[in-house]
């Protein structure tokens, strides 16, 4: 039997690129779900929406060449919910209903269709969500506890909060999807059972990030997680997990992904807030145009409840990696809203922009010639080490080019985990590795572009150490 059909313009749309749409797709998405479900169907047309609530069962289907606007009134769209509960996540992680799409509660939903949803660079610019979500806009979509859930076909542009956000979801599938968005790009967070595979992201702020928050008012945990066959681009970290890292992540496989053009991070991997990290596997990794490449951080940032422990990082495995430079200027996406309006596009590394002030003085003046790719680290605490890490088949090209370079390397006290908190030029040109018990390296190699004086690896209070 096939699934019942509500068509949106049977419910007063007019896909005209002019009249907001969202009431009328409200209408179908009700009468579907009222009717025990179906598909939503949007004939191909241009559409302006605002907030559309999803229901148990309901199929939202775009066909072919579909255009969806977002309403350029920030207040068209439904208005941040009230929590009565502690936030200790970030804002943009705390709220929901500021959405194109919203979905809560819901089983047995999805949005498919080879469309462009374009959100259009709506900003709260009367900051009336609060100073800490920095005047970001409305979500694309966001996902609060639903199960069996599929994305899969379209094209997300310009949206200026998380553009994909999904907390104590199961059993989800995002594929074929790309994007080019100003803040995260997709964002699991305490979900199980989540397949990410042929999707291609472009982002202001971090890649495919994994979060495990309190959002929901609980602990959980990132389980069973899979993504495959990606190309990301970000202006932060391409492929991350963190930082909200409250409850834990287990069972984490990450493959066949291309990293590029990405200013901060390829891979970081970090616990700050309790969790216990357990079972990563991160392989078949191609890296240009980065950064700092790798960064595998535990630290006692430990935002949330009063009376949690420091959390663990154990059993990660690199594999299979690889990555090519030098890390050279390129285009991209601005990074927030100040970056938006004065149109920053260009992307130069630190070292090269003059205005760089997060960086020590003596290196705000360094040329490329003087080496200024971040370097990659991997640094548990000195009474909390990292456990049981392999590195195999890896192959690192940095830029180089380093005869000065940090040699008193203390212990971090920065609470928010970034690739340079140990500093941003390590005496290894490699990998620094600091407070680690069980280390394997298999076929680990490190060249240079230009001459450098550093050592390809430093070892720092790492016991059980096989190198091969």
């Amino acid at each position: 039997m096939s699934e019942k059909i509500f068509n949106v313009k049977d419910y007063g749309a007019k896909g005209d690129s002019i009249t907001l749409d969202s009431p009328a797709v409200q209408k179908a998405v009700d009468a579907c779900h009222q009717a025990g479900g179906g598909i939503v169907w949007f004939p191909k047309d241009i559409y302006v929406l605002a907030t559309v609530f999803l229901k148990d069962n309901v199929h939202i289907q775009f066909e072919d060449g579909t255009d969806i606007l977002g309403a350029l009134d920030f207040y068209a769209y439904a208005q941040q919910e009230q929590i009565d509960y502690p936030l200790y996540q970030d804002a943009s992680h705390s709220f929901f209903d500021l959405a194109m799409f919203v979905g809560k509660g819901c089983k047995n939903i999805s949005i498919k269709g080879k469309a462009c949803i374009n959100m259009r660079s709506v900003w709260d610019e009367d900051a009336v969500r609060g100073k800490e979500i920095k005047n970001r806009g409305p979500k694309c979509i966001s996902l609060k506890e639903c199960d069996d859930v599929e994305l899969a076909g379209f094209e997300i542009k310009f949206a200026s909060d998380l553009a994909i956000y999904f907390a104590g979801c199961n059993r989800v599938e995002i594929h074929h999807i790309k994007m080019m968005v100003y803040i995260d790009g997709i964002s699991p967070d305490n979900c199980h059972d989540v397949n990410i595979y042929d999707c291609d992201v472009v982002s202001g702020d971090d890649g495919i990030v994994f979060k495990s928050s309190y959002t929901l008012n609980r602990l959980g945990i990132c389980k069973n997680i899979h993504v495959w066959n990606c190309r990301v681009s970000s202006r932060c970290s391409a492929i991350k997990i963190g930082t909200e890292t409250n409850g834990g992540f287990e069972d984490i496989l990450i493959e066949d992904i291309d990293v590029y053009d990405s200013r901060i991070t390829a891979i970081a991997i970090e616990s700050v807030d309790g969790a216990v990290i357990d079972g990563v596997t991160v392989r078949n990794i191609r890296i240009k145009n980065t950064n700092g490449l790798l960064f595998i951080y535990l630290g006692d940032r430990m935002r949330g409840p009063e009376g949690r422990e420091v959390g663990e990082i154990r059993n990660v495995t690199l594999e299979d990696i690889t990555a090519e430079g030098p890390y050279e200027p390129y285009i991209t996406v601005p990074s927030n809203y100040t970056a938006y309006y004065i149109e920053s596009y260009l992307q130069e590394p630190w070292c090269l922009n003059k205005n760089a002030k997060r960086l020590p003085e003596e290196m705000q003046n360094l040329t490329r010639e003087d080496g200024w790719q971040l370097s990659s680290n991997m640094a548990g605490m000195p009474d909390r080490p990292l456990k049981n890490i392999t590195l195999k088949n890896v192959h690192l090209k940095v830029a180089g080019g380093v005869q000065n370079y940090q040699k008193e390397i203390p212990e971090p006290t920065k609470p928010y985990p970034e690739i340079w908190n140990l500093g941003y030029i390590l005496p290894a040109k490699g990998i620094f590795f600091r407070h680690i018990d069980g280390l394997t390296l298999e076929n680990v190699k490190v060249e240079s572009y230009r001459p450098d004086a550093r050592e390809d690896f430093i070892f720092e209070d790492v016991k059980n150490l096989i190198q091969k």
